[in-house]
């Protein structure tokens, strides 16, 4: 089972690795087989979603945002029936929908707490909608300020807490309202494979669009770690390009570490069993 960590000794860990030269990996687990195997290749922080349930379906990440089904749920029953028992030491988080007005969330968060959990993030997100939309949330009470709430119930209860945002005036209503241990900007749906998104952030306008979040974030709270996310950022040199043209201290991953990792490889191998062949000149029917 997945050990859990105060708030302080999830930020020592994080710190560690940076001061040792090593940026942060953080990555969402949609399954047990996901942890166990993420795990073992090195990683910071795992993530549970429940657009990570999505994409291990076969899914787009969005359908994480429609009401398909009860996000929180989703997300405490996946972590403790399939990710943290496959946990030996990584910290893990649960990414919560704050605007869940059928939950008291300070009981919730104990509940996430109690059966492992190290730490909590902010989405699903309203802050992903915008226009109208977002407008009348905001107008009827369903808007961000829930979140930002949630984020500071956790850090009452020691659990290190990550915020998302998308654009630049959510970001200081964050970093000035829940001060997040880790901020990252949300630069879009991630590119390629089955059910990416192709017309996302490229990477050069994602590594400016972030820097100016980060600017934001770091004015507000000049401690806060940063990491990169979504868009452009598929493989390991988009990784180093946002490294080497942003002030982030690491990457999070959501499609780029489960749905890519398997696609290609699950059907090449599929293919190479189907490729066999009987013995030359026997014939079996």
């Amino acid at each position: 089972m997945a050990k859990r960590y105060t708030r302080q000794q999830f930020l020592d860990r994080l710190w560690a690795e940076i001061k040792r030269g090593k940026p942060l990996v953080m990555t969402g687990a949609g399954n047990g087989i996901a942890a166990k195997f993420i795990e073992r290749g090195g990683v910071d922080i795992l993530g549970v979603y429940n657009t990570g349930y999505f994409r291990m379906q076969g899914y787009g990440s969005l359908a994480g945002m429609l009401p398909m089904a009860d996000a929180n749920e989703m997300v405490y029953q996946v972590g403790k029936r399939e990710v943290l028992p496959q946990v030996k030491e990584t910290p893990v988080i649960a990414g919560l929908n704050g605007v869940d007005v059928l939950r008291d969330m300070r009981l919730f968060l104990e509940d996430i707490k109690h059966i492992g959990f190290s730490g909590v993030h902010n989405f699903p997100t309203v802050a992903w909608f915008d226009g109208d939309f977002r407008k009348t949330l905001e107008g009827t009470g369903l808007g961000y300020q829930h979140e930002i709430d949630m984020l500071n119930y956790a850090h009452e209860l020691d659990l290190l807490t990550i915020g998302y945002a998308f654009n630049e005036v959510d970001a200081e209503r964050l970093m000035r309202d829940a001060a997040p241990d880790i901020f990252i900007y949300h630069a879009g749906i991630t590119r390629g494979g089955s059910t990416g998104y192709s017309a996302s952030q490229g990477l050069e306008d994602m590594a400016k669009r972030s820097q100016s979040h980060y600017a934001i974030a770091k004015k507000l709270k000049p401690d806060v770690i940063l990491l990169a996310h979504g868009a452009a950022l598929v493989n390991q040199e988009d990784a180093q390009y946002m490294l080497d043209h942003t002030d982030c201290h690491g990457i999070q991953l959501g499609s780029s570490i489960e749905r890519m990792a398997v696609e290609v490889p699950l059907q090449e191998r599929a293919a190479s069993f189907k490729a066999v062949h009987y013995p030359e000149g026997v014939k079996r029917w």
